[in-house]
């Protein structure tokens, strides 16, 4: 049990009682001052209905436990902005969650409420280039995450691709298995700001990509003190044309994954890479931890597209803060966050339409 302990230290803002093996929550332990709390797989079965008590409550990481639905009173934490509440066991859409007016990041997936067709239809063809598991572990490390690594491999023909091998423990994010499956989707959609996966290696079932040289990350993750923002480099800035493409590319990516009711669910600077040359500016967005599948037709699936466009307006306003030059282009931006914040704006779509 999460002790009642807890609840008693009043300047106690971070919680985390990750893989404990926890089975419930003392409701005394769940206080006002609760600003991140982080209960990633345990065994828990319910939320005490004192969460409503947690006005000031910005993260919530319950993804790994046998949850099957949320408290009423988790409606009253109208601070709470990012959401994690994959591999569950919830039954029905959490409409009191999804209502709430900050949230801004939600992950979903792997529990029995969401519809599994088109995720579970989600395949890739096998590469052929690369026969042995050898191979792939003899790459250069790319990058490390909880869902597994990524390295940079050479092929039996000489060229080279980016390999993940995906691991099998819930994440805070979720599932694993569930990433991969976001990641051939979105592939398949022909967009230029997705990285295209190329198929699925024969030794050990590794997804192989496009190897990306020449991008950099366009943030780092949220940091203690700013709990759900990004942290930006202190001398990064953007011209205004540059700015003004980041937003249309990225606007055009987040209107495809939603048009097949995929939810990234992490749409933050840290998780959007970039390049800048002669060729022009290039956006790939990355990292589909957090993504699942919804039903754009149902009502809880609205709620879904407004979080994130809820996201999006996030990161255009950050963007702003680092345009260098141009009222002009400064003003074009707010208008787009203007947009995106207006209640009757249902979509994606709505906004591209607007701005087209």
């Amino acid at each position: 049990m999460m002790p009642e302990v807890i609840g008693a230290c009043p300047n106690l803002q971070m919680v985390s009682f990750k893989s404990n093996k926890l089975t419930s929550i003392h409701p005394e332990a769940l206080q006002p001052q609760l600003r991140w709390c982080i209960l990633t797989d345990n065994c828990l079965e319910a939320i005490p209905h004192t969460i409503g008590r947690c006005v000031k409550l910005q993260k919530l990481m319950l993804s790994g436990n046998k949850i099957k639905k949320l408290p009423s009173e988790i409606s009253m934490c109208t601070n709470l902005e990012l959401v994690r509440l994959s591999s569950n066991l919830i039954e029905k859409p959490p409409i009191d969650l999804l209502s709430i007016p900050a949230l801004s990041w939600v992950a979903l997936s792997d529990n029995p409420f969401l519809d599994s067709e088109t995720k579970d239809s989600m395949k890739v063809g096998i590469y052929p280039d690369i026969q042995k598991t050898e191979t792939v572990l003899a790459g250069e490390v790319l990058g490390k995450g909880a869902s597994g690594i990524t390295r940079k491999v050479k092929t039996d023909k000489g060229s080279y691709v980016a390999v993940k091998k995906y691991v099998s423990n819930i994440t805070s994010d979720g599932n694993p298995i569930e990433e991969r499956k976001a990641s051939i989707a979105a592939s398949s959609l022909e967009c230029s700001s997705m990285i295209k996966v190329l198929g699925e290696t024969s030794c050990c079932g590794s997804l192989v990509m496009e190897l990306l040289e020449g991008y950099s990350v366009l943030a780092n993750p949220p940091s203690m003190k700013t709990c759900t923002r990004d942290v930006y480099r202190t001398d990064l800035t953007l011209t205004a044309s540059v700015a003004r493409e980041f937003v249309y590319q990225l606007l055009n990516a987040l209107t495809a994954i939603h048009s097949i009711g995929l939810c990234h669910g992490d749409f933050y600077g840290h998780n959007i890479l970039y390049r800048i040359n002669d060729g022009g500016t290039s956006i790939k967005l990355s990292d589909f931890g957090a993504a699942f599948f919804y039903e754009k037709e149902a009502l809880y699936g609205s709620l879904v597209e407004k979080i994130e466009i809820r996201a999006f307006s996030h990161l255009v306003e950050e963007l702003v803060q680092l345009v260098d030059d141009s009222c002009k282009i400064r003003d074009q931006l707010q208008s787009i966050i203007r947009v995106s914040r207006d209640p009757s704006i249902g979509s994606f779509k709505d906004i591209a339409a607007i701005l087209s």
